[in-house]
């Protein structure tokens, strides 16, 4: 892969030319953050998109969130009178109400409206998970128009012995680590894991590492001062991350108890292929429950003594865990690989030109 300098904000990478602009990212969201990031995210749309008007495309592809990509996509197709493919990753509407951010109704309602408009005036749509096709669906788009592609892995995760990867990390060999990574935010509710490791027995050799950045990494620091079987870690290098990944014992997955219909988190692509088992504490018959059911260990979202019970049972039951972490690298195989999942872009791409050219 190879990066190309074509001027100020604009590099080629591997003969695709991007457009760099820099835009409001709020350090913390809550309704009135949110309207000043997406104002942000659509001037900045409009003023790249006016030096694209004279060039020769085949199609507009936009990528939602956020709600800005969409209505400069749908203006873009319009003036070039193209095809526009929408590729429906979360929907901000939703997510808003089951965040739990500061004003989440208010932005729901916005982002609702206008999503909606988005939606219904894309040529064809992808989107990365059942739960969100039904909920697409409610929101009166055709189902034929509607394509399933599930996120695949956008990092190579190699499994490495266990040994050496804690070694790198100054990690024990003899206790049980239990690994979060990503995003440390509202979504995760990541303080049910805090009172998860508050209920661990006293003599557990269960570690707790949450890895990664957010707007609640501090707050969760603050959660975690004095307690030695969690901790807040910050996020590691690309290079470093299967490392991380194969010095756990188990791999978690936390979630708000309202997070329904969310997009599922991209983190379980990379979980699934590491060859280590995944439990996950997420709502009952949501997104990320119906996508890890019968490859993960799942347990409810909010309940930190049955998280924790459930962690103590795997600490102790080698058995389960080696099928765990079977399971997923077998889904992973057959469902995540990057090449299965290009060629189905490629050919949704091929699909959406061909059909938008029999009435143009």
């Amino acid at each position: 892969m190879e990066f190309c300098h074509l001027g100020e904000g604009v590099t080629s990478h591997n003969g695709v030319e991007i457009i760099r602009a820099k835009h409001l990212v709020p350090p913390k969201m809550n309704a009135l953050h949110r309207l000043k990031f997406e104002i942000s995210l659509w001037r900045n749309l409009r003023r790249v998109s006016r030096g694209l008007l004279l060039k020769k495309f085949d199609l507009v592809i936009a990528c939602m969130p956020t709600v800005a990509a969409g209505i400069v996509g749908k203006r873009i197709a319009k003036q070039l009178d193209l095809p526009f493919g929408l590729i429906v990753q979360d929907l901000s509407g939703a997510g808003a109400k089951q965040s739990g951010l500061w004003g989440g109704a208010l932005i729901s309602k916005i982002a609702h409206a206008v999503e909606g408009r988005a939606l219904h005036a894309a040529d064809g749509l992808v989107v990365v998970s059942p739960a969100m096709k039904v909920v697409v669906i409610g929101l009166g788009v055709e189902s034929r128009r509607i394509n399933q592609i599930l996120n695949y892995s956008a990092r190579t995760i190699a499994s490495e012995d266990k040994t050496s990867a804690r070694r790198k990390f100054g990690w024990a060999t003899e206790d049980f680590v239990v690994i979060h990574t990503g995003n440390m935010g509202a979504k995760q509710d990541l303080e049910n894991v805090v009172r998860a490791a508050d209920a661990l027995t006293g003599k557990s050799q269960i570690k707790i590492y949450l890895v990664g950045h957010g707007n609640q990494e501090n707050n969760l620091k603050v959660f975690c001062e004095g307690k030695s079987n969690i901790a807040v870690l910050p996020a590691v290098s690309d290079e470093d991350y299967s490392a991380l990944l194969s010095a756990a014992d188990l791999l978690l997955v936390n979630e708000r108890s309202t997070q329904m219909e969310m997009s599922l988190p991209s983190k379980l692509t990379s979980y699934l292929y590491s060859q280590r088992p995944v439990i996950a504490a997420v709502p009952r018959g949501g997104a990320t429950w119906k996508f890890l059911d019968g490859v993960a260990e799942l347990v409810e979202a909010a309940d930190p003594k049955a998280l924790a019970r459930k962690i103590e049972e795997l600490s102790h039951n080698p058995i389960r865990l080696d099928e765990l972490a079977r399971l997923g690298s077998e889904f992973a195989k057959k469902h995540l690989d990057p090449e299965v999942g290009r060629a189905k872009y490629l050919q949704w791409v091929e699909d959406l030109i061909n059909t938008n050219k029999d009435w143009r």
